[in-house]
């Protein structure tokens, strides 16, 4: 797999690649393996580290930072100092003054971004390119207002980088006449920009050169304007020498000290002229500073999202450490919360239960047993029939788990479920003996889920019993056990997909045999 940061200063280009498992340091000082010389830099600035894909999450790089003195920026947001964030493909890591793209070759869009390979900055002269004061918007035209107006609602309303610039693009095409309008970004290989949306003559199929670099990088912090056409002479490629531009206008597109790219026009063949270059600059101005606050925006939401994500990550990670200390404990039910976990959502399915709701039961089927953690191992181990004092301290997990969940701000709409997967219908249950639709919703459809599983899977003392017998067993017990309504639903799951997650078949004497040796 191949990452890289393709690294960006007001002055300098660099690509570095990654090699899991890194870590890769990044930094000021000696032996750091990114070595950035600014002193706005500290000494040991960042760290990347890999992550091995586990639980459904793909392998990535984290960033970290390390308590740096200038901040890490990701996507135009500050890290907590030593805080870390997963990376993505696209995603901006800034490290003032560098900005760093980050690259996944594999993530890549099946039509990747145009890439071109620029004219060097050679031929032209500091007199062709000059830096231009633009226009403050309420300068402009009439008929120029009115297409900024157009604009910022096109952009306002974009979702993503690609609306927003083709907004900006189709913008300055419709209201300046340049005919090569786009909006560029440093590529990902030195020496080259990647075009996110244009129009006119700014692509060709072979990659030649379109646009000027020396103008790209003048106009990194400032407009500016390249006039003439180039200097006699100049070493560049006759492909470059044939475009004739007479006149091209480079806007830096960037929110604070976040720089994005650049909104980029040209005329070309003898179409020049000084009053429409003018007002033309004012307004790509304009709308560059739109469309920066549009990709800032952009970037802010994404990476509320991601921090949303890790947390939710965490969060379930934290669920996985506590299921797995309840299977630690009692390895002869290891499984189980995941497969009532798995059953309770067809059955919330079955119901047509709304989808935060099947997400609610799925995790309620997970946690359902976490007041296991308080029951004795010896109990939970024992390869026997439990006695009645044995029983009534395994009465007591339910409440155990209400206690361990309830200051979990994530887990309060899990809690009834948690307390009275164990109630009954005819209210013969614990622990609070409560009877038909004083039972909540979610404890009823656990209910169900736990005693399906825990009929099919083996215990010490007996073997696993045949999904069919268990069915019956069901509907023998709608409207005393169970849910009458709930408990027919789950009758109608085909049994293929039930058979498809009941526990492996196990013969109680040979776990017994394998308990007794642990």
């Amino acid at each position: 797999m191949t990452w890289r940061l393709h690294g960006s200063a007001p002055d300098e280009e660099r690509t570095f690649d990654l090699s899991p498992p890194g870590p890769a340091t990044i930094g000021r000082a000696l032996g750091q393996t990114i070595r950035l010389a600014p002193r706005l830099v500290s000494r040991e600035h960042a760290e990347l580290h890999w992550v091995v894909a586990m639980h459904g999450e793909p392998e990535h790089w984290r960033l970290r930072d390390k308590h740096s003195s200038g901040g890490v920026f990701l996507n135009g947001v500050r890290l907590a100092p030593g805080g870390e964030v997963r990376l993505e493909h696209g995603d901006l890591v800034e490290i003032r003054p560098w900005v760093f793209r980050v690259e996944n070759a594999t993530r890549r869009s099946s039509q990747p971004e145009p890439t071109l390979r620029v004219a060097s900055q050679a031929g032209y002269s500091d007199a062709q390119l000059q830096e231009m004061v633009v226009r403050a918007p309420g300068e402009l035209a009439q008929a120029h207002l009115l297409r900024l107006l157009e604009a910022s609602e096109q952009i306002a309303a974009a979702a993503d980088e690609g609306e927003i610039a083709r907004a900006a693009v189709g913008a300055l095409v419709a209201a300046t006449g340049f005919t090569n309008v786009a909006l560029l970004r440093p590529g990902a290989i030195e020496g080259t920009v990647e075009s996110v949306a244009s129009v006119g003559d700014i692509l060709d199929m072979t990659g030649a050169a379109k646009v000027s670099l020396s103008l790209l990088k003048r106009s990194r912090t400032a407009p500016y304007v390249l006039r003439g056409q180039m200097a006699a002479g100049a070493t560049l490629a006759a492909s470059i020498a044939s475009l004739n531009i007479d006149q091209a206008i480079s806007v830096p597109v960037s929110a604070g000290d976040t720089f994005y790219g650049w909104l980029y026009l040209d005329n070309r063949q003898g179409s020049r002229s000084e009053a429409h270059e003018h007002e033309a600059s004012g307004l790509a101005a304009a709308i560059a500073r739109m469309a920066g606050m549009a990709l800032s925006s952009v970037s802010r939401l994404r990476m509320q999202q991601r921090f949303l994500e890790e947390q939710k990550e965490m969060f379930s990670g934290t669920v996985r450490a506590l299921i797995a200390t309840i299977d630690a404990k009692d390895p002869y039910t290891r499984g189980h919360s995941d497969r009532v976990s798995e059953f309770a959502a067809l059955l919330a399915q079955a119901v047509q239960c709304e989808p935060d709701m099947v997400e609610q039961v799925r995790m309620c089927g997970l946690v359902h047993d976490i007041g296991k953690i308080g029951v004795p191992e010896e109990i939970l181990r024992k390869p026997a029939r439990l006695t009645d004092a044995e029983f009534d301290r395994i009465k007591e997990h339910p409440a155990i788990g209400h206690r361990i969940l309830r200051d979990i701000s994530q887990m309060r709409d899990l809690l009834p479920g948690v307390l009275e997967h164990h109630e009954r219908w005819d209210g013969r249950g614990y622990p609070g003996g409560l009877a038909g639709d004083t039972i909540s919703r979610l404890g009823r459809i656990i209910c169900i889920a736990d005693c399906f599983d825990a009929m099919t899977s083996a215990r010490f003392y007996r073997p696993a019993r045949p999904v069919g017998e268990v069915l019956e067993e069901i509907r023998r017990c709608l409207g005393t056990h169970f849910d009458p309504e709930l408990g027919a639903a789950f009758l109608l799951i085909p049994v293929a997909q039930l058979e498809a997650l009941i526990a492996p078949p196990v013969m109680p004497g040979l776990v017994g045999e394998a308990v007794a040796r642990s």
